[in-house]
């Protein structure tokens, strides 16, 4: 008895791939329903009964979080192996203090769960004594699935252009524009010795869920960065009051708001905090910029997308 390799999904948890055939002990896991991955993690309304009339106050509706579980067969090569096999799904997710992956890859993604073990595994002997049925419940505090895919973008600082016009006239002392000078350095009018930078990023997010950003900014080459700003176009901001001297590195994660400079947390001196999310099927444009210049300091953006 064998089972067939199961293309339209296949899933991982804790150190067992499901649906791709017998591993190298040969044992084959075969999943052959999940509840709680499709769809939406239930809702969780907020609501106090009006005292003196129909109806009821409302705050914001929430998601819970949640619950997925797996249902499938597993079967092993022999009599003798079934135990073990017996022992791997029982064992599954042991830590109590440890979030396990759980990833499902389709045809056209793969995406993952943070979870945990909720209730216990199931697992049922079958009279064949090859083969054993699996239950497998698990729950994720963050009910977002996200691409394993990280998407990244990159920006320096915004800049003005520098200089002005270089109408290219004599290397002498000369009165008035000169439209064409010698030959050398160059011929005609060179605009501007660099255009700048504009500091701003595209961040898009394909997934049906707002996602967070994980943000780095890389202070200046030399001098300070003083109070670097990240913005987007719908007004939110985000202020570092302090400075950055060459080689720090602040880290800001939107999903948390935590904030660290050089590993150490600096959350206090965040003097504006609207820890925005990437809208679902959205583009958000988002801007670097500081209180002084700096034009060797970088912001790096990386998110994945969410469903």
């Amino acid at each position: 008895m064998s089972f067939p390799v199961f293309t339209t999904a296949t899933w991982t948890l804790d150190g067992i791939s499901f649906n791709t055939g017998p591993d190298a002990q040969g044992f084959a896991y075969l999943v052959q329903k999940s509840i709680g991955w499709a769809g939406s993690a239930p809702a969780r309304p907020d609501l106090v009964d009006r005292p003196t009339t129909s109806g009821s106050y409302r705050a914001s509706n929430y998601y819970g979080s949640r619950v997925v579980e797996l249902v499938g067969e597993a079967e092993c090569l022999n009599w003798a192996d079934r135990d073990a096999l017996s022992d791997s799904l029982a064992g599954l997710c042991p830590d109590p203090d440890t979030l396990y992956s759980l990833t499902r890859t389709e045809r056209t993604r793969t995406l993952s769960l943070s979870v945990e073990r909720t209730g216990k595994v199931e697992v049922t002997e079958f009279p064949d004594g090859y083969t054993v049925g699996f239950n497998i419940q698990l729950v994720a505090s963050e009910p977002r699935k996200f691409s394993t895919t990280i998407k990244a973008a990159m920006t320096q600082i915004a800049q003005a252009a520098l200089l002005g016009v270089e109408w290219d006239g004599s290397s002498g002392s000369v009165t008035g524009v000169e439209w064409d000078g010698p030959s050398a350095p160059v011929t005609g009018v060179v605009w501007q010795a660099s255009s700048g930078g504009s500091g701003f990023i595209d961040l898009d997010n394909a997934g049906t869920s707002r996602t967070p950003v994980l943000f780095t900014i890389t202070g200046p080459t030399s001098g300070t960065l003083p109070m670097p700003t990240i913005s987007d176009t719908r007004g939110n901001v985000i202020t570092y009051s302090g400075s950055l001297a060459p080689g720090d590195v602040l880290t800001i994660d939107t999903a948390t708001g935590l904030c660290l400079l050089n590993g150490s947390s600096v959350g206090g001196l965040m003097s504006r905090s609207a820890f925005f999310e990437i809208p679902p099927r959205t583009t958000l444009s988002v801007g670097f910029s500081a209180s002084g210049p700096a034009d060797t300091a970088s912001l790096l953006a990386q998110w994945q997308d969410a469903y």
